[in-house]
């Protein structure tokens, strides 16, 4: 006895365009969801005291205070100062006093990078301990 069964279909090829698509989406999403930057932080130590000089018997170094205002000047113990004559004044200042530490003030306005601008001076110009006040 014999069957007559229908002809086999033919195969039929899966479509990779939505596989493609699906992937493309995929990566798209994890690079937009991704983070490139590098994190770097800053050691800082908080101060509420100013040690001045007249304070010199004790045990504490000599600080100076370093303020930054909202609109960008400096000023070092009340004398204002030009923000290009920061790294050599504290030079001078280091060179008198080798332990000098600095205690930086920032009004609530400024900008981070500025702030970071002037911390980058104070380490630049050799003064090994710096307060954030």
């Amino acid at each position: 006895m014999q069957l007559d069964l229908p002809p086999a279909r033919a195969g039929r090829s899966i479509g990779l365009t939505p596989l493609i698509d699906v992937v493309f989406i995929l990566l798209l999403f994890f690079l937009l969801a991704s983070h490139f930057d590098q994190w770097q932080t800053l050691r800082l130590a908080t101060t509420s005291t100013v040690v001045s000089d007249s304070h010199a018997d004790d045990d504490r170094p000599p600080a100076l205070l370093l303020r930054l205002h909202a609109d960008g000047t400096l000023d070092i113990n009340g004398e204002l100062l030009e923000p290009h004559q920061l790294g050599r004044t504290l030079e001078s200042y280091r060179a008198r006093r080798p332990d000098l530490s600095v205690v930086l003030e920032s009004d609530d306005q400024v900008r981070l990078q500025a702030l970071v601008g002037v911390i980058d001076d104070v380490v630049a110009s050799g003064i090994a301990r710096l307060n954030l006040k």
